[in-house]
């Protein structure tokens, strides 16, 4: 078994499957310093010397220059109009076209009022979420695997705007991050929680493998983890009988949300703070992306499922948009 100290250094581990990912890390001396050193990644809009380009007018959705993506609602010619992260209207020019994408990564939560759980030392649950995706981005992207986030920085995006996002860019999937609070019980084993769309085979077959993936690194590193009695995958439900997270309820893509740790878990918190877990977990993540594109893996069962009404995101008065360029 990893400890915490050892784990903060090591790299991303490959485990044995024609699926697996491999990364290479280079550590100092020092256990506080870690450096991840891949290949550079492929991006969704670059084409290969042999290939005609492709037309802008075909794009789904657009880039700003800040490195925004944006649903494309409406396009002429060179004008065109998108839906901003808090889900207004506005022509835009600059910037850089989306085509279809296979995966979309959503780092949950994101701005100055949506900040998601809180953890020891002042760490944010949707800073954590965005290191994760970027890596896994970086991890899927080394494998020839197109990836869009729905966010890329501090800054809010509203639920059904992300959601468009992935349905806009005609995703095989989504996978929404996240890191859990409050603190339940401790455990000798991680509470990872998967939550998936009622209904959907496709949705309970994402999220099984990516609890199997995610658990399975996570139980050869020492620490103290916290776990709820029912963790594994699961639907929530609310009072109407639909999906209570709207990042569940809303997209048409097959989608699971993954809680992958409790940031309110002092012990967990240390080890989510290090430069290495962010690939270390972002490799499980990625692994598991690629055993449902490429495999017809089953993943774990689903779970007897909760029924809880959680607090809606941020309302469109509460949004402020980034700059756009």
């Amino acid at each position: 078994m990893l400890s915490l100290a050892s784990a903060a250094c090591v790299g991303p581990i490959a485990t044995s499957g024609p699926a697996d990912l491999v990364g290479t890390t280079t550590t100092s001396s020092s256990t506080s310093t870690t450096t991840t050193t891949l290949p550079p990644a492929t991006t969704t809009t670059t084409e290969s010397p042999d290939e005609e380009p492709v037309d802008e007018r075909l794009a789904l959705g657009w880039l700003s220059p800040e490195g925004i993506p944006m649903s494309i609602i409406e396009t002429d010619g060179h004008i065109r109009r998108v839906l901003t992260p808090c889900g207004n209207e506005a022509p835009i020019v600059l910037g850089t076209p989306l085509y279809q994408t296979t995966v979309v990564l959503d780092p949950g939560h994101g701005g100055p009022i949506d900040t998601g759980a809180w953890g020891a030392g002042g760490l944010r649950e949707m800073d954590v979420n965005l290191r994760v995706a970027l890596a896994t981005q970086i991890l899927l992207e080394h494998r020839g695997i197109s990836v869009v986030l729905t966010r890329t920085g501090d800054y809010p995006t509203r639920l059904f705007v992300r959601s468009l996002l992935a349905d806009t860019l005609q995703a095989e999937l989504m996978v929404s991050i996240h890191h859990n609070a409050p603190t339940p019980s401790r455990s000798s084993r991680p509470g990872t929680e998967v939550f998936v769309q009622s209904g959907s085979e496709e949705s309970a077959r994402l999220g099984g493998l990516l609890w199997a993936r995610v658990t399975r690194a996570f139980s050869i590193v020492d620490v103290a983890w916290s776990r709820a009695r029912d963790s594994g995958v699961m639907t929530v439900i609310n009072a109407n009988g639909e999906d209570a997270y709207g990042m569940i309820r809303n997209p048409e893509t097959p989608t699971a949300l993954i809680e992958l740790g409790y940031i309110s878990n002092p012990a967990e918190a240390r080890w989510f703070a290090t430069d290495a877990y962010p690939f270390y977990v972002g490799l499980a993540v990625a692994n598991a992306i690629v055993d449902y594109l490429t495999t017809q893996r089953p993943g774990v069962e689903l779970g007897p499922g909760r029924v809880r009404d959680p607090l809606p995101g941020i309302s469109s008065s509460q949004c402020v948009d980034p700059h756009l360029g």
